[in-house]
């Protein structure tokens, strides 16, 4: 997929992985100034690579270790390899929510199919180095509520700071919602916890996972971020928003405001109901808007199967489910705010899919859980029938 976008772009001149060119360009000139013993100021470096700092580091690194040899299908088959481990931990992720392994199958293949996260994967995007962080932070957060493992600890530690580097807002999301759903804690399935009561076991480790990350800074950058504008935070975003509704062909709602915390509550429900279906199937528009529509509409038909899902998964193992509503919940108001045209929109709603899917994968074998006894019933009823004709 990566390969045929890339062929597209270049040759039929189709704008396609216009900023993966772009990252991978200024990469690869990086690599050359590490090459030639230059120091390289990424704060210097064009804007559009401060918010995707971990991904051009990566493609720097591959091509300085390559020697500069810019082999672009090289690079394109390790970055597929690395973020094809992504349905690898939906999988693991969903498991850890105590779902039976068909339903944890179903998810993984769920998220490996869809064209949306194959291209994601297989193209130089930082969307595809961003599922792959919230995965692995999903399966290690699950994995702590149900006990101390300290290689967790510093795994989920890592992908908070990683993400930091492709999308900072995502970072505090997922620490904020990681501190809470630590404190939250589940007896492991082996069997009861043995001498520290769970509440107290949890907050060693929640304790644990706030000392490593204020002692890598986050705190600090946090405070950078929601203080480094006198006119606010939301200020900020309203310039982003209305920047992205009318600079994009697709672009929706370029009058919104939300500049005010009551102007952000009056557009919420609209800019989220937004964010979670458009395209829809009859708005045709560009290239790359028609190219996603049948795909959003499969999605669109998994929600009423993502609400059955949820109601099973909080049966089975109510922290784990809520720690992933909770992620959710942050990531769709934050982008109900932000996203202003459906290219945006498809890139941001492919996260919080990653961790509905689970959802939508149980509400399916809910559905086939109630229709089974039916089917069986229809055939039970069917056999009789043959038999009183064959006595006849």
């Amino acid at each position: 997929m990566g390969f045929l976008a890339y062929a597209l772009t270049i040759y039929a001149d189709l704008p396609i992985v216009e900023d993966a060119r772009f990252y991978e360009e200024i990469g690869y000139e990086v690599a050359q100034d590490w090459l030639s013993g230059k120091e390289v100021d990424f704060d210097a470096l064009p804007e559009g690579v401060q918010t995707a700092r971990l991904l051009v580091t990566a493609i720097a690194a591959f091509y300085f270790v390559m020697g500069g040899v810019r082999a672009l299908p090289v690079l394109l088959v390790a970055y597929s390899a690395v973020t094809a481990l992504v349905p690898v931990y939906v999988y693991w992720f969903t498991r850890e929510l105590d779902a039976p392994e068909a339903v944890a199958g179903r998810a993984g293949w769920l998220v490996a199919l869809s064209p949306g996260f194959v291209f994601w994967s297989g193209s130089l995007y930082k969307e595809g180095l961003t599922l792959l962080l919230l995965s692995v932070s999903a399966y290690h957060t699950l994995r702590l509520q149900s006990g101390w493992k300290g290689r967790s600890v510093g795994i989920l530690a890592l992908c908070v700071v990683a993400l930091w580097g492709v999308r900072f807002y995502l970072a505090i999301l997922l620490a904020l919602a990681v501190a809470l759903s630590l404190l939250w804690g589940r007896i492991p399935r082996a069997g009861l916890s043995k001498g520290v009561p769970v509440f107290v076991r949890q907050a060693a480790v929640m304790s644990a996972f706030a000392v490593v990350i204020v002692s890598v800074g986050l705190t600090v950058r946090t405070e950078h971020v929601l203080l480094e504008s006198d006119e606010g935070v939301l200020v900020n975003l309203d310039v982003r928003r209305a920047g992205s509704a009318r600079e994009a062909r697709s672009g929706y709602l370029q009058e919104a405001s939300v500049a005010t915390p009551e102007e952000a509550l009056q557009y919420f429900p609209l800019g989220l109901l937004y964010f979670l279906t458009v395209p829809f199937p009859w708005q045709l528009g560009a290239l790359r808007q028609n190219l996603i529509i049948p795909e959003n509409a499969f999605w669109l038909g998994l929600y009423p199967l993502m609400v059955v899902g949820i109601r099973r998964a909080l049966k089975s193992n109510r922290p784990g489910t809520v720690f992933l509503l909770l992620m959710t919940a942050g990531m769709c108001v934050v982008y109900a705010l932000l996203a202003a045209n459906v290219g945006t929109v498809y890139r941001m709603r492919s996260q919080v899919w990653l961790l509905w899917a689970p959802f939508a994968a149980w509400g399916w074998e809910v559905w086939r859980e109630r229709r089974r006894p039916a089917r069986q019933g229809r055939l039970a009823r069917g056999g009789s029938r043959a038999v009183g004709v064959g006595s006849r």
